[in-house]
């Protein structure tokens, strides 16, 4: 007797990653399809093994982080927004998602989910544009910067150097005579 149903078969991590990584990609793709989809580890594990026919005793610990690596490069390679995005540890989203993580979900259902509210659509596209002139004011901005250091340098470069100023020479206020370096006149003593 054995305890697996038909179709599946017990296998190593390693033997199964790639079938996995393949299954995990197709799953996000699926959940990526729906207005704030989300899945967590525990579910993707068990739907890349009942996808592939493929199952491991290995936690799903142990493995799951390789699987989403692998995924990342694909997403990466196709020009796919980031799917392990949609991965979370709770269902219930106890732990919020930092800002980088929300704006990765909404990339993903932008590009593949039909039921994203209008005017999320509009506020993540104002939100980019705001992005892009912010970013390009930071590089105007060092792009000046740089002008104004060059400029500043080859000024430096080319302007003589000046001595420092000698202090005037004492006049005598009888004769109109430079004083000596003792300060007595020698005419008017």
């Amino acid at each position: 007797m054995t305890d697996q149903p038909q179709g599946e078969r017990w296998v190593g991590v390693k033997e199964a990653s790639d079938a996995w990584a393949d299954a995990a990609t197709e799953t996000l793709l699926e959940v990526a399809g729906h207005y704030r989809g989300v899945i967590t580890y525990a579910e993707l594990a068990e739907q890349v093994q009942a996808r592939t026919g493929l199952r491991t005793r290995a936690s799903f610990r142990s493995w799951i982080g390789a699987v989403l690596a692998a995924v990342v490069a694909r997403c990466h390679a196709q020009h796919l927004p980031p799917l392990t995005s949609l991965v979370v540890h709770r269902a219930d989203g106890q732990l919020g998602p930092d800002e980088a993580t929300v704006q990765a979900r909404l990339t993903c259902y932008c590009r593949f989910a039909e039921d994203v509210p209008a005017e999320v659509v509009a506020a993540a596209e104002a939100a980019q544009r705001a992005k892009a002139d912010e970013a390009r004011a930071e590089q105007e901005a060092e792009a000046a910067r740089r002008r104004s250091t060059r400029t500043r340098r080859s000024h430096r470069r080319s302007s003589p150097r000046s001595t420092p100023a000698e202090d005037a020479p004492r006049i005598c206020p009888h004769c109109f005579v430079q004083l000596p370096a003792s300060g007595i006149c020698d005419e008017c003593g």
